[in-house]
């Protein structure tokens, strides 16, 4: 049989859980404002450039900026549930040291009977399921409640948009839109009256000739 650890080398090793534990927190807080960010970025740019594109040409490219947006969302989506899972896991052995050296024992002189052992969120107070059912607790589902899922859903809301955007931008390059050719210039010609007043003013003087022939006749 293997020799049990001392108290000193199990507060070691409870010293690097701890460590690992506080790792796995703050790298998948990291990740998950990268992705979001990133996601927001890139749809942004696309949605900017897909109500300025006017050529076919840049709605293909708007097409292919929703798809670099669509893997963002997938991978990053992919990488929380996984970064989650590996911070289960850090619970599972912080617990199993805790358990080891005594802290998940319940102090009687209190009411609420706390414990010493580290538990910031209230699944790592149920150590003795972690400890008995740790298969059942590293496949089991996020609570809707929890903020993992909310971040999870906001990048499957990234990854319809992008999705539809890259559908809008391929349907409007196949289907460029038509130009609307300009009404025709109505073009206003001035009319000559010269001729047409000369013939008035002639005519009194053609009815006084006429009146002086008869008069000499």
């Amino acid at each position: 049989m293997p020799e049990l650890l001392s108290t000193d080398q199990l507060l070691s090793l409870y010293k690097i859980a701890i460590e690992e534990y506080r790792f796995e927190v703050r790298l998948n807080w990291d990740r998950t404002a990268y992705y979001v960010t990133l996601n927001s970025g890139l749809f942004a740019i696309a949605a900017g450039l897909l109500k300025i594109a006017s050529a076919p040409v840049v709605n293909l490219f708007v097409a292919m900026v929703f798809f670099v947006g669509l893997c963002a969302s997938t991978i990053g989506i992919k990488n929380i549930r996984t970064g989650h899972e590996y911070y289960r896991r850090t619970v599972v052995k912080k617990t199993l040291l805790e358990d080891q050296l005594g802290l998940n024992r319940p102090l009687e002189d209190y009411t609420a009977r706390p414990t010493l052992a580290v538990g910031t969120t209230v699944g790592q107070n149920q150590h003795l399921q972690i400890l008995h059912n740790t298969g059942k607790l590293l496949k089991r589902r996020h609570r809707l409640t929890s903020i993992t899922s909310w971040i999870v859903g906001v990048l499957f809301l990234f990854l319809l948009a992008n999705t539809l955007g890259i559908a809008g931008s391929l349907w409007l390059y196949w289907h460029p839109a038509v130009t609307p050719q300009p009404p025709p210039t109505i073009r206003i010609v001035p009319v000559q009256t010269t001729t047409f007043r000369s013939r008035i003013s002639c005519a009194p003087a053609i009815g006084d000739a006429q009146m002086a022939l008869k008069a000499h006749s």
